[in-house]
């Protein structure tokens, strides 16, 4: 009896250090990005206000990465972030965004924004544009 409860708590322990191995590589992480790697302007595609965003190539560290920008009107900016997923073991999907990004001006209030985006030096701005 005794043997059995040590292989149950054995094998329950394994299986506890082995699921939270999995959470932690498929877990996406915050990806800071090399200061003044990011470059942000504005421009016309079609008649038709962007902000465009480029920045260095993806390095291929991860099953998944992605490129986020958010609108922060209250900032008066926006925000250019990036995660990482090492590896997820339930999906064979790859994913790895590239730049450029456009990110559309129609519905931006009039007045001045920047771009901005987190390094690991803390926040850095790619650039400024007007809406007008």
């Amino acid at each position: 009896m005794k043997i059995i409860l040590i292989l149950l708590f054995t094998v329950s322990a394994l299986a506890i250090v082995v699921l939270g191995i999995i959470l932690c590589v498929s877990t996406p992480r915050d990806w800071p990005m090399t200061p003044g790697t990011i470059k942000a302007k504005k421009v016309l595609v079609d008649g038709k206000s962007f902000v465009m965003v480029e920045g260095e190539p993806m390095n291929y560290l991860g099953q998944i990465q992605s490129i986020n920008i958010e609108f922060d009107d209250a900032g008066k900016h926006l925000v250019v972030s990036r995660c990482l997923i090492r590896w997820n073991p339930f999906s064979k999907i790859v994913v790895n965004n590239q730049w450029p990004v456009f990110y559309p001006l129609a519905d931006v209030k009039l007045g001045s924004y920047s771009v901005v985006y987190r390094s690991s030096e803390g926040e850095q701005t790619a650039g400024a544009f007007e809406v007008p």
